[in-house]
């Protein structure tokens, strides 16, 4: 990639990569759906952010199986037994059984014991769950610039929140350009500024806004930092 540098050399980045894999058990209904160590997916998405919650709900929406976030999926007819089960068991679904899991009041050290996965993951789901709790019953117009802005930097889609809100995404994404939230064209530069690069490649992410000074000492604000 960069023609002059080692395979051994490592750029700093300042950004998070998230791949899912993509199932498609419903073209095989008899197979076993618990995933193991042998080859079930049929591909893989690959999302890019500025934080690992951006990068996962844009992995989510990426796999083309008309799911947004953690709400799309209902499992709160589940009896607590079923929904440990869904911890334990490895399935393409597991992620949603986690959320739910966050949703009826089990901490992060219960789900790790059950399902293994690292706390770090955990913690940052439940992040995006107990964001959910910031638009339950409340209108569009009564959130907060800062709210709508967090909402979006964690990478909730403008449908996620509009379903949350019981509105439209038109409505959501409206009221988002009016408070100035607007994605931001980020670089990925594949040498980090080091070498010059010949294939770099571009991303959109939702961040707050950087400044700089110029040289008349006035705040510039920009927002491509490429």
């Amino acid at each position: 990639i960069t023609r002059d540098t080692p395979a051994s050399f490592e750029p700093s980045i300042d950004y998070v990569v998230v791949k899912i894999p993509r199932f498609n058990f419903d073209k095989f209904p008899s197979a076993d759906k618990t995933l193991t160590t042998m080859m079930k997916s049929v591909g893989e998405v690959m999302a890019i952010g500025r934080t690992f919650k951006e990068a996962l709900l844009k992995a989510i929406r990426s796999l083309e199986k008309d799911l947004y976030g953690f709400t799309d999926i209902d499992l709160s007819h589940l009896s607590e037994d079923e929904l440990i089960k869904g911890l334990i068991t490895p399935t393409e679904y597991r992620l949603w059984y986690i959320a739910e899991a966050f949703r009826r009041g089990f901490t992060i050290d219960e789900v790790h014991e059950y399902s293994k996965i690292d706390r770090w993951f955990l913690a940052n789901i439940k992040q995006l769950v107990d964001a959910e709790g910031l638009l339950k019953g409340r209108k569009l117009e009564e959130l907060s610039e800062h709210e709508l802005r967090l909402l979006k930097e964690w990478g909730f889609s403008d449908r996620e929140i509009a379903s949350l809100l019981e509105t439209t995404e038109e409505e959501v994404r409206k009221y988002r350009k009016k408070l100035g939230i607007r994605p931001a064209v980020k670089v990925v530069d594949t040498c980090a500024g080091e070498f010059k690069a010949y294939t770099p490649y571009y991303y959109l992410a939702h961040e707050r806004p950087h400044f700089i000074l110029t040289e008349k000492g006035e705040l510039k604000e920009v927002l491509d930092e490429g």
